[in-house]
């Protein structure tokens, strides 16, 4: 866990840096809604991985609505330069990890990586908590 955040005190926007899979999922389970619904929540990062701003898009219930968070993210002058990294987490209340999660884990990578971005993880919250990127076999990109 990262040194910043103990389990009882959230990241500090601006302040405390998001820099642990533990951090992220703490900050994203107070976020998403109970009981479960189709959501996806991005947590916007500087360029050293603390909180800008925490993006909840509900009843994204396709797969592929990650692509319509990733317009928004990417087509928001709000941030400017500041943004240097995206947590995301899609909600699929029933459902899960499918097996095309990995090619969108790799096209949301990359599009984010042209504008400068690190996709630094993405959490799929169904049945379970996966992460497409373990499924690559890619290691963690957390700096903690």
């Amino acid at each position: 866990m990262s040194n910043h955040c103990s389990a009882r005190r959230l990241p500090r926007a601006g302040v405390d840096p998001i820099d642990s899979e533990l951090v992220a999922f703490s900050m994203l389970a107070h976020v998403i809604a109970r009981p479960l619904r189709a959501e996806t929540v991005a947590l916007l990062l500087d360029d050293q991985r603390r909180g800008i701003s925490v993006l909840v898009v509900s009843g994204s219930d396709r797969p592929d609505a990650i692509f319509d968070v990733l317009d928004l993210i990417i087509h928001n002058d709000t941030h400017g330069d500041e943004l240097g990294a995206v947590v995301l987490a899609s909600v699929r209340p029933g459902g899960g990890l499918e097996r095309a999660d990995v090619d969108r884990w790799l096209e949301a990578s990359d599009t984010l990586a042209d504008r400068g971005v690190e996709l630094v993880e993405w959490f799929v919250i169904g049945s379970g908590v996966n992460c497409p990127r373990d499924l690559l076999g890619e290691p963690p990109r957390w700096r903690a």
